[in-house]
């Protein structure tokens, strides 16, 4: 088996996803989507007819900008869910990474502050970091980033380019921002002049399908990163960002500088796939009942084991667990795990004031119920690798 350091940095995640490739693991480490729920009748049609209707501009060079029906697309769907977009607002990315990538490129500076809660998402993270920026951790709970402390440390002095945010079952504690500290944190925008990076990609995954607004339906001082990946399938690559009208001409450079465009064909089918009628609705539904059931299941085998606390989540694709056993810490299970045959992933990395060394995040997306008796099976066997007496002088 794959081992990984048990010191646990950032990189230890690409090699824990690494050794989950290999024969005969079970993970429940990536953030990866079902891949029995991609929509995979409806995805035959719809190549078929881009294929037969529109084949010579799918497989061409695009603009910049992305495919006109794409957009359109795009800016339709953040309405619905925000405050009103025109598609000319709207820049097609190549995921929704590449877009925070892009708006970090072009509006950071090495030394600028840009907030987000601890723990937060490891991808913005090491984004942020690599761009120079000074991090400053909020802490949060249940009901995500706690804009009160934001507030606090703003009075005090401090002062962001940009605040970052997951509203909707976040990655990696699954909290939801509660509708009015997305209220507080546009007054906040306003008042102090940051810009927010409100990063949505499970918005959809709420198991009760109750979606709270976007917060730039309260500021037009945000800019949304759109994620088809989790909703759709991430393999075309095809997302989408929402800006003030001043910035698109920025962002779109740094588009053009980057990789000159999305996906072309990816746009035609994806964009034909959103206009179906009532393809999405019903679909969403099919998700939201999947990953229930899932979570639901792998929620009841973890609570059996007795030594990991978590809240069930109410959406996405993610548990936060913490470990209650003396003397194991999460940077020695995961190394345990992997040698037991499973993939998890340990917290430190995605912390950054924070102590993350007795947590884990488990994702319940990608195992069938039937798989997931065996990777719990698993995880009392690493935990159980770690917590005798030559594991707990390891852990110490």
């Amino acid at each position: 088996m794959t081992t990984v350091d048990r010191a646990a940095p950032p990189d230890a995640i690409r090699d824990i996803l690494a050794a989950a490739a290999a024969p005969g693991v079970l993970s429940l480490a990536g953030g990866l989507p079902a891949p029995d729920s991609f929509p995979l009748t409806e995805l035959v049609t719809v190549l078929d007819e881009v294929m037969s209707s529109a084949a010579a501009a799918a497989l061409q060079y695009g603009p910049v900008e992305g495919v006109p029906a794409m957009r359109a697309g795009l800016a339709a769907r953040a309405g619905e869910t925000g405050g009103h977009t025109d598609p000319d607002r709207v820049l097609v990315t190549s995921g929704s990474q590449q877009g925070l990538a892009l708006t970090t490129n072009a509006l950071v500076a090495p030394g600028d502050t840009v907030a987000l809660e601890d723990p937060g998402y490891l991808g913005a993270v090491r984004v942020f970091r690599q761009a120079g920026a000074d991090l400053l951790a909020v802490p949060g709970d249940e009901d995500g980033m706690d804009t009160e402390a934001l507030a606090g440390r703003l009075r005090r002095g401090a002062r962001c380019r940009l605040v970052y945010v997951v509203p909707h079952f976040h990655n990696p504690t699954a909290a939801v921002l509660t509708e009015e500290r997305r209220r507080h944190l546009a007054e906040l925008a306003g008042h102090y002049g940051f810009l927010i990076v409100e990063d949505d990609p499970y918005a959809d995954l709420a198991f009760d399908g109750v979606r709270l607004p976007s917060i730039d339906a309260f500021s037009d001082r945000v800019i949304r990163l759109l994620s088809l990946s989790k909703t759709l399938c991430p393999g075309f690559r095809v997302a989408g960002l929402v800006a003030p009208p001043a910035l698109i001409g920025p962002l779109t450079t740094a588009k053009q500088d980057a990789d000159l465009q999305t996906n072309t064909f990816g746009q035609h089918v994806v964009s034909r796939l959103l206009s179906r009628p009532g393809f999405l609705p019903r679909h969403l539904l099919r998700l939201q009942s999947l990953y229930r059931t899932r979570a639901g299941h792998l929620a009841g085998l973890l609570g059996g084991l007795g030594w990991v606390t978590f809240r069930a989540p109410r959406g996405g694709l993610f548990f936060w667990a913490a470990i209650t056993t003396a003397g194991v810490d999460a940077a020695t299970l995961t190394a345990a795990a992997i040698e037991e045959g499973l993939a998890i992933v340990p917290g430190p990395p995605f912390c950054i004031d924070r102590d993350g060394s007795r947590h884990l995040r488990l994702s319940f997306a990608t195992l069938s119920p039937s798989e997931m008796p065996e990777a719990v099976r698993r995880l009392e066997l690493a935990r159980a690798r770690v917590s005798g007496p030559r594991g707990a002088a390891a852990a110490g």
